[in-house]
């Protein structure tokens, strides 16, 4: 366990508000696990750009396609250090903190939520880095999503006890830092051509593809990381 004084003040004074309201616990727990309220929303404001900058001299298209190769690495690097740094466990789980049941929500049961390393957070890693390929298109869209993402993403799972600060602010600037690199012009200019000629003589079957990519990335990858369990669980080693 990192025991870092900032997590530790923050959660115990998060914790005072955990059993004042069931209602509020129980919209803050579905707010946190609705894709309608995460992936769905931000990756809808990616497809109107996508839409609304159709002229190839636009270079909105260009950088939704960093975004989402930006925001795969981002998670890729947030999920090896979970697995590969040190361990520090979720607040729910720590030893270092007095646990204050949320009233109104059964305990965690995944067990996965036990094993995982809270940090950094891969959440914020995904959305934080959405957010960056809108604010490139559209400073005004993008503040939004930032606050967006920071009011109904990532505090949500502060409050309920899932991630530390750290683990958000390190998965935010994660994040960022992958889109910023993703979306500069030389690394662009590794694949544009590419996919620019695909889009041009494969237009329904390109932009199909991305759709499906962009709903999983929307999901969280829930439908393939289903799957990896179900090869992992079924399938001897």
């Amino acid at each position: 366990m990192w025991n870092n004084n900032a997590d530790i003040a923050a959660m115990n004074w998060l914790s005072q508000f955990t059993t004042m309201s069931a209602p509020f616990n129980q919209i803050v727990h579905y707010i946190s696990g609705s894709n309608l309220f995460k992936g769905l929303p931000i990756m809808g404001i990616l497809w109107y750009f996508w839409f609304r900058d159709a002229d190839p001299k636009s270079n909105s298209r260009r950088i939704i396609i960093a975004t989402l190769l930006g925001c795969v690495a981002a998670v890729l690097i947030a999920r090896l250090a979970n697995n590969l740094g040190p361990y520090q466990p979720r607040p729910f789980a720590s030893s270092a903190l007095s646990y204050h049941a949320h009233i109104g929500l059964p305990a965690p049961e995944s067990q996965a939520l036990y094993i995982w390393s809270s940090f950094p957070s891969d959440h914020a890693a995904l959305f934080f880095s959405l957010a960056t390929g809108i604010y490139l298109i559209s400073r005004s869209a993008g503040l939004l999503v930032y606050l967006y993402v920071l009011l109904f993403i990532a505090l949500p799972r502060v409050y309920l006890g899932l991630h530390y600060p750290t683990d958000i602010i390190a998965g935010g600037i994660l994040g960022i830092a992958c889109v910023a690199l993703s979306s500069r012009s030389s690394v662009i200019a590794l694949y544009d051509k590419h996919s620019s000629m695909l889009l041009a003589k494969y237009p329904a079957a390109f932009q199909t593809a991305l759709f499906i990519i962009s709903v999983e990335i929307g999901t969280l990858f829930g439908d393939i990381r289903l799957l990896l369990e179900g090869i992992v669980k079924y399938f001897p080693r």
